[in-house]
């Protein structure tokens, strides 16, 4: 004898097919997602530039030797393997001698958040880590 379908059953799959292509597409599932927030144009100009201050021994070492900074759109940022390095900029620099208004200097890590906004020149500098000297400098272009 062969196995009969009863229409009420099947009418109720269709039924629930169809109820479920409404209401799930009306939940908007997919884009319940957190979208960002886009930055405003114009804020995000600074580049970063890292220099690695390498203490071996009693000698230290930076990466790179010479930092070129972009006037008024990069940064720098210092970082050392040591436990404490400070950062002072020599007399005798183009004015006004410490192109950087906020250098500040936190255990192995000394950094910048402002762009220098002076006349290009090269500005030398002292860096100590952990006792140890080094004097490179820091080139401020166009």
């Amino acid at each position: 004898m062969p196995k009969t379908t009863h229409p009420a059953k099947s009418r109720w799959f269709w039924t629930l097919v169809l109820v479920s292509s409404l209401v799930f597409p009306a939940l908007n599932l997919g884009a319940q997602a957190a979208t960002p927030t886009p930055a405003p144009t114009g804020t995000l100009k600074a580049k970063v530039q890292i220099v690695e201050v390498t203490k071996t021994g009693t000698t230290i070492s930076v990466n790179p030797v010479k930092v070129k900074l972009k006037r008024k759109q990069e940064i720098v940022v210092w970082v050392t393997n040591g436990l404490s390095m400070k950062i002072d900029f020599k007399p005798g620099n183009p004015a006004p001698g410490n192109p950087f208004t906020d250098l500040t200097c936190k255990g192995s890590f000394c950094g910048v958040l402002t762009p220098p906004d002076v006349a290009p020149g090269v500005f030398n500098y002292k860096v100590t880590v952990d006792g140890a000297v080094l004097d490179p400098n820091v080139e401020v272009i166009p």
